[in-house]
């Protein structure tokens, strides 16, 4: 059985991937900081209670594990500052075991385009939070050549049941009867979802794929205009009412609040299409690729 050590179980992509690798015959163990946190199906054998920024300690908990899951993500204002620095541990002790890092990414690398962004394309960020996603990445490439395997999944804003603090939690109000959407963008932009299920059972097929010592992987997601969601209520007879997300409330209290002024940076997402092209894990996948259509997505997003 191959051993996974999950870092950041607690967040939304951590939780899923643990389930989905589980659920493809992996041995799950996970480094948290507080062990009441961690899933109940957990064997407290497998859980290293301590921070991801101590290297001696993440070398101990993925000793003998193929695959170390990086999937922490530090509080968004904080990227300057936290982003490179705490993946580094991970990185070097990935090298010094000869372990494979699956790292998630996003969209943020790439500059706004009309076409589909291939796996390929290069990446042009427009935004610091962008350039720090590429930094990222090329340290993750790095340590390929120094002894290291590299997986980079790359998804969009997050989609699914029992998630916290993604940006469809903020907009989306929903129960089994009605549902109220605040849209972040106009009639005519088409954004870029991932259904976290889906990108994460993918994900998981994917790790039992022979790859190369880097490697880079597109969700193909969920691209979705407003009429998109209002033809999915509607096939689920729900009501659905809508209105405009205040951005200018969040562009006033910027100053003052570092979360929110660091959200209004990213704006240009809701505005101009960043799409990425999932041909690539289709074709890997075959028959086995995951793609929950939105109509069957939101009963489970009720509340």
């Amino acid at each position: 059985m191959k051993t996974a050590l999950i870092l950041g179980i607690t967040g939304n992509f951590g939780l899923q991937i643990a389930m989905a690798l589980k659920t493809e015959g992996w041995k799950i163990r996970t480094l948290v900081r507080d062990k009441t946190k961690t899933p109940k199906w957990l064997s407290s054998s497998d859980i290293w209670v301590g921070d991801a920024s101590n290297e001696q300690l993440i070398e101990e908990a993925a000793l003998g594990a193929e695959l170390i899951v990086y999937a922490i993500n530090p509080v968004y204002y904080r990227w300057e500052t936290e982003a490179l620095q705490l993946l580094e541990p991970t990185v070097s002790v990935a090298a010094k075991l000869k372990a494979r890092i699956l790292f998630p990414g996003n969209v943020y690398n790439f500059k706004p385009n009309i076409a589909l962004i291939s796996e390929d394309d290069p990446m042009k960020p427009i935004s610091r939070k962008g350039a720090i996603r590429v930094k990222m990445e090329q340290r993750l490439y790095q340590a390929s050549q120094q002894g290291a395997s590299v997986t980079i999944v790359r998804g969009g804003d997050f989609i699914g049941p029992n998630t916290h603090f993604t940006w469809l939690d903020l907009i989306l109000k929903h129960n089994k009867s009605s549902a109220r959407i605040k849209f972040p963008h106009d009639a005519r932009h088409v954004h870029f979802w991932s259904y976290l299920p889906d990108l994460c059972a993918n994900t998981a097929m994917l790790m039992s794929l022979p790859q190369s010592s880097y490697e880079v992987w597109h969700d193909d997601g969920l691209k979705l205009n407003q009429q998109d969601w209002q033809q999915a209520f509607l096939a689920n007879n729900t009501k659905l009412r809508t209105s405009k997300f205040s951005w200018w409330v969040f562009k006033l209290s910027s100053p003052f609040v570092p979360l929110v002024r660091e959200v209004v940076k990213m704006q240009y997402l809701w505005q101009q299409p960043v799409l990425l092209d999932g041909n690539k894990m289709k074709q890997a996948l075959k028959d086995k690729y995951q793609s929950t259509p939105l109509e069957n997505i939101l009963p489970l997003l009720a509340k």
